[in-house]
């Protein structure tokens, strides 16, 4: 039986030693592995025409310049499908027009808490153009209009939808879907009144529309969107812009001619709530670049500073991004590295736990197979106690000489006893306040005996003294 926990004793601390000396490379091989950056992103960005293309390009080759990581650009029709895009993880970031989610949540029935921010990078300005025999004309008169409204899914087709909604012409016009760099074409062909594009003042494909034909006729006209503070209020994800004189054409007859008040909602960067710490760390980073935003021109980034990139986010910020904002929150440890590995955490502190109480048992279970150390002045301790019942039977003996050398031996065996122990042994060891107990206890049996003995000499000698005189006479 002792052999088999001996056995069972010399594994336990072996695997004791193997936990720690294995764990340490076991944990930084992890740990590297979940620092390790992915060799390929995608971004869903969006038209060709569009500064989201522009915008996403430029993060794309900084990416692949600074860290290698190859990016590839993911061509969709806007803002509400590239959130789509991000939720169903067929993207590990998207451009995303504020209040996008908002507006189409109901009929996509997307998961707000599965989407995180990164930043917003400048203002997606909202262009209501018309064609010029309807300039003078306000929105609010817009009924039976041909109104293109951008692709379905598109931050301009949702943000359109809202607007007309606001001034109940939802239901009088018609709504045409077409790709932005097509509105152009429209106008020339007829076919619509109207356009909404939301981008970018410096989307490629405004300064296309905007250009004069080769007589110098315009092909569309800029107009103000009325009431804007009214629908700002009400929207919670728009505010006011003024579109400033010859902003799209600095010649003679610049467009727009004169400054335009109208609508904007932030452009922002989104990823998932599952993407990497560490990746979106490193496009917090480029993003906050002074140099990148020069690049890419977001000038509203580069004046704003972090300011603007976390104001008016439609969704927290991701853990990554919130250590570059905030690095006194960082943890010592990476976000996913420790999320991953919890299960494996909650594992080996088991083992361990399992480990230790293990061979507490062993070790006590030895402890109490084998022979303690006071069995051997507890052996002795009964000896005398044994030997002092003899003692002290009648009135005509006298054993004080035998039971003080008892009391003495007690004394010298309580005394060897405790110099063999330290004080935290002796406050925690119930043995050993059982043996002082014990010499405690025949110490006062013994000390009885020796004061009966002792009163019985002194009544003896006392009684011979008071028959003297009777004798003498």
């Amino acid at each position: 039986m002792r052999d088999t926990y001996s056995i069972i004793w010399l594994v336990a601390k072996w695997l004791f030693v193997v936990l720690v000396v294995g764990l340490p490379i076991v944990f930084t091989q992890w740990y590297r592995q979940y620092l390790k950056l992915p060799e390929t992103i995608t971004i869903a960005s969006g038209t060709e025409s569009g500064q989201y293309r522009w915008v996403a390009e430029e993060l794309g080759r900084e990416l692949t310049h600074r860290y290698g990581i190859k990016v590839s650009q993911l061509t969709t029709e806007g803002s509400g499908e590239n959130a789509l895009k991000v939720y169903r993880s067929k993207a590990d970031i998207a451009l995303y027009q504020r209040g996008t989610v908002e507006l189409q949540q109901d009929q996509d029935g997307l998961v707000l808490g599965r989407l995180t921010s990164i930043g917003s990078m400048y203002s997606e300005v909202v262009h209501l153009v018309v064609d010029p025999d309807h300039a003078e004309t306000s929105i609010s008169d817009m009924q039976q209009f041909r109104i293109a409204v951008g692709p379905k899914r598109s931050g301009t087709e949702l943000v359109a939808t809202y607007l007309l909604d606001q001034f109940h012409l939802r239901e009088q016009v018609e709504l045409i879907n077409m790709p932005l760099h097509e509105i152009r074409g429209a106008f020339l062909r007829d076919e619509i009144d109207a356009a909404f594009i939301a981008a970018g003042v410096q989307a490629p494909l405004l300064e296309h529309l905007m250009k004069p034909e080769a007589d110098g006729s315009v092909v569309c006209v800029l107009t103000p969107i009325p009431f804007t503070d009214a629908i700002c209020h009400k929207s919670g994800f728009l505010e006011t812009y003024v579109i400033p004189q010859g902003m799209y054409d600095q010649s003679q007859a610049g467009a727009p001619s004169e400054p335009i008040t109208t609508l904007a909602a932030r452009a922002q960067l989104i990823t998932s709530q599952t993407v990497s710490t560490r990746l979106i760390e490193l496009i917090t980073t480029v993003l906050n670049d002074p140099e990148f935003q020069r690049r890419a021109r977001l000038n509203e980034l580069l004046q704003g500073g972090e300011v603007f990139a976390l104001e008016g986010l439609d969704f927290p910020l991701h853990p990554g991004a919130q250590h570059i904002y905030e690095p006194q929150l960082k943890p010592l440890l990476n976000v996913d590295f420790v999320e991953a590995t919890e299960g494996i955490r909650s594992f080996v502190v088991s083992l361990l736990i399992a480990a230790f109480f293990l061979v507490k048992w062993i070790r006590d279970y030895r402890n109490r197979s084998q022979e303690h150390k006071l069995d051997h002045y507890i052996k002795k301790l009964l000896v005398i106690e044994h030997d002092q019942k003899f003692l002290d039977q009648n009135d005509q003996t006298d054993d004080r000489k035998r039971l003080q050398d008892m009391l003495d031996d007690v004394t010298d065996l309580r005394q060897q006893a405790m110099k063999e122990f330290t004080a935290h042994e002796i406050n925690s060891d119930q043995a050993i306040a059982c043996f002082v107990s014990m010499c405690h206890a025949l110490s006062d049996k013994i000390n009885a005996k020796i004061s009966r003995q002792r009163l019985d000499a002194r009544l003896r000698q006392f009684a011979s003294q008071i028959e003297k005189p009777s004798t003498i006479k």
